[in-house]
């Protein structure tokens, strides 16, 4: 278990900076109010795409942890094949629904 916890510090690590970026795109937003001449649209999606990248990247961390650590002890655990495919299954419906 002490893997976990080192993996849940990295997420966590990950979530503050991906709340900074989100701070940042907030505060530009704040200001794009104000209709600014000088405003660069650009910036704003560059942010966008930061954060879309970054949230995508720690999904797959989650979904990399979960599998090394729960997916494959359940397999190795299982009694038969069909338990090992009811967890193998459950990957699978993560995958699916992270491809959404």
């Amino acid at each position: 278990m002490k893997q976990c916890s080192i993996e849940n510090k990295k997420l966590i690590n990950r979530i503050s900076r991906i709340e900074g970026q989100i701070k940042a795109l907030k505060k530009n937003l704040q200001n794009e109010l104000e209709c600014k001449e000088d405003s660069n649209p650009y910036e704003i999606i560059r942010q966008l795409s930061a954060v879309k990248g970054a949230i995508n990247g720690m999904i797959n961390s989650y979904v990399e942890h979960y599998a090394k650590e729960h997916i494959v002890k359940g397999i190795q655990s299982s009694k038969d094949e069909a338990d090992a495919m009811a967890v193998m299954d459950s990957l699978v419906d993560i995958m699916k629904s992270f491809g959404k």
